[in-house]
């Protein structure tokens, strides 16, 4: 029987959502792809056959090996000495794997891409079919319950995560890092965030990959950013930020391994690498290395600690996520939301801040270190930066006096009135097309201010001699480059600097802006995928290209088919073996008449294999 000719009616069956299930599990390339025949081809192939048949389970290769000759279920379980119910299990997953094929009798065919590969594997001296059917017995570690010393341990962990995390995304919202060739962040930025969250460039990566995978950072061009998720995410709770992290490591555990691995934290196996090696004999690194960074990730994140299961990791792995964050939670030190404030223009938070506290604190102060205690540093930059993102001085000292323990220290208030008489000394905007854009054609910014003293003085600073800054006037320069790299470049160098927009209001300008995910509305729409092409491609059963392409397949495959023909009021049926279909007509052999019929192809309204 044609495998690719069955396999594709069953991919055309399939919902919309198996489909693409499919594709992502097979890794499938749909470059080349234009109908389902071609999709089943493109499964069919001896290397992507291969791939997948590697990542089998042992109890699914099992079935796989028995099944070599053709058997229905209830034969391969006598021959396993198996249940019924596992092995149609196993049957199930080889048939969403495209592995196998169901005929009409029941019986379970491999395809026939599946004999060469055990054979090749066992040249190779790795498992032998013969061996593969053999009754095993997995490892069995011994388990070491849960304990209050494994969930005080997995919770400052879990803690320590988030908290490395949002120090690191406040660092990327301040300066991306660069992404290698390989897609790994550059060592330089790695010991940059490292030093920003107190952690080591090793745990950073780990912890980049963990927030990548929950939506924080997102690969702009050739550097890792902040995404508006991310940024959501630093004004959520501790426990709810550790809730999306969690739950993306268990969405980003492969498909193909998931059950196990889940499985295997649920009895606390203290080596998943070994378990997972056992289960899946022919794997090799494709087993071991995916399996390798979901430990890391779990142990990262608190969900194992000394390689014994948390309590709230096993509610996450139960499929609890509500009620894991809150054990953890329950476990946390409680959250502050006053602090005190020092004459050295600190403030400290004597205990974890709120994300409201810690956020707002943000916006007016520089943070300096986060452990037990957090600091952070009142600065007239910071407080220029407040002002500029709308809040005033009165506003500002009455948000401080209103968290602090201790009330304003003087030096503060001092700061503050500083600041404020300062603040708006130099703006910058956006040269439109006015008469100062055609009087200075290619300058496309501006830095103003009352002061003449400090417009000369910015205009000879050295510093910022790669603005391009040339006098329009006693109070103005232009600029060539754009107004946020001005805003920026004056900031940096100290200067009381305020963007404004073209009515002259402060605009708060971001050194990086966000960038939306795909999930948001503001992302473009994407183009439609392999699935919608081929549904939309496809006219029905009766559609001309569909049995052409099936009558092609037969003719290339030698594999004789059922046509039934309609002419007039009369329908006629017949078994042949196509040799050509060429300029509308199927030319094939009638063994039953012993005769060669040549059958116009728009009179053809079925085809099904013979058999």
């Amino acid at each position: 029987m044609g495998e690719a000719f069955a396999i594709a009616r069953r991919l055309r069956d399939l919902p919309d959502d198996a489909l693409r299930g499919l594709l992502a599990d097979r890794k499938t390339s749909t470059a080349r792809i234009g109908d389902f025949f071609d999709l089943a081809e493109a499964l069919l192939d001896d290397a992507s056959v291969a791939r997948r048949m590697a990542l089998l389970d042992r109890d699914t290769l099992a079935v796989l090996a028995a099944a070599s000759d053709g058997s229905d279920r209830q034969s391969l379980a006598a021959r396993l000495d198996r249940s019924a119910p596992e092995v149609a299990a196993s049957v199930a997953r080889l048939e969403d794997a495209v592995l196998v094929v169901i005929d009409e009798d029941g019986s379970v065919r491999p395809v026939r891409a599946v004999e060469p590969v055990f054979e090749g594997w066992a040249a190779e001296g790795r498992p032998s079919r013969a061996q593969l059917q053999q009754v095993s017995t997995p490892p069995t570690p011994a388990r070491t319950p849960t304990s209050t010393d494994t969930d005080a341990l997995a919770s400052e962990r879990a803690a320590g995560t988030v908290g490395i995390i949002g120090e690191s995304l406040h660092e990327l919202d301040r300066e991306p890092a660069r992404l290698l060739g390989r897609g790994a962040p550059s060592m330089p930025d790695l010991k940059r965030l490292a030093a920003a969250a107190a952690s080591t460039p090793e745990q950073i990566e780990l912890a980049l990959s963990v927030a990548s995978d929950a939506g924080l950072t997102v690969a702009a061009g050739a550097a890792i950013r902040l995404s508006q998720g991310g940024e959501d995410w630093l004004a959520s709770t501790t426990s709810a930020r550790w809730s999306r992290l969690a739950t993306a490591w268990l969405e980003a555990i492969p498909a193909a391994l998931r059950e196990r691995i889940l499985a295997a934290y649920g009895r606390d196996a203290t080596d998943l690498v070994e378990e997972l090696s056992w289960w899946y004999p022919l794997a090799g690194e494709a087993v071991t290395t995916p399996t390798r960074a979901v430990e890391a990730a779990a142990d990262l994140l608190g969900i194992t600690a000394g390689g014994v299961t948390s309590g709230f990791g096993r509610l996450l792995i139960a499929g609890d996520p509500d009620g894991a964050a809150a054990l953890l939670a329950s476990t946390l030190p409680a959250e502050v939301s006053q602090v005190v404030l020092q004459d050295d223009l600190t403030v400290i938070a004597l205990g974890p801040p709120t994300a409201e506290l810690d956020v707002r604190l943000r916006a007016l102060a520089e943070p300096e270190g986060r452990a037990q205690a957090s600091r952070y540093r009142i600065t007239p930059e910071s407080v220029t930066r407040a002002l500029a993102d709308g809040d005033t001085a009165a506003g500002l000292l009455e948000y401080l006096e209103s968290i602090s323990l201790t009330g304003v220290p003087q030096p503060l208030r001092y700061l503050v009135s500083e600041a404020e008489s300062r603040f708006g000394l130099v703006r910058v905007g956006t040269i439109r097309a006015s008469a100062d854009a055609s009087a200075d054609p290619g300058r496309s910014s501006y830095v103003r201010s009352d002061d003449t003293g400090l417009i000369a003085a910015v205009s000879v600073d050295q510093s910022l001699v790669a603005l391009g800054l040339r006098p329009s006037d006693a109070n103005r320069l232009t600029s060539r480059s754009d107004a946020a790299t001005v805003y920026w470049a004056l900031h940096d160098a100290r200067y009381p600097v305020v963007a404004e927009d073209d009515h002259g209001a402060p605009l708060r300008i971001r050194r990086q802006p966000l960038i939306r995910t795909a999930s948001t509305s503001a992302s473009p729409e994407p183009g439609p995928d392999l699935v919608s092409r081929l549904r939309a491609d496809d006219l029905g059963d009766t559609s001309t290209a569909w049995l052409a392409k099936q009558l092609e397949v037969a003719v290339r495959d030698h594999t004789p088919v059922t046509v039934q023909l309609q002419h007039g009021e009369r329908r006629s049926t017949f078994t042949i073996e196509p040799v050509s279909l060429a300029g509308g007509r199927l030319r094939g052999l009638d063994r039953a008449a012993d005769v060669e019929r040549t059958l116009p192809l728009a009179m053809i309204t079925e085809v099904r294999v013979a058999g």
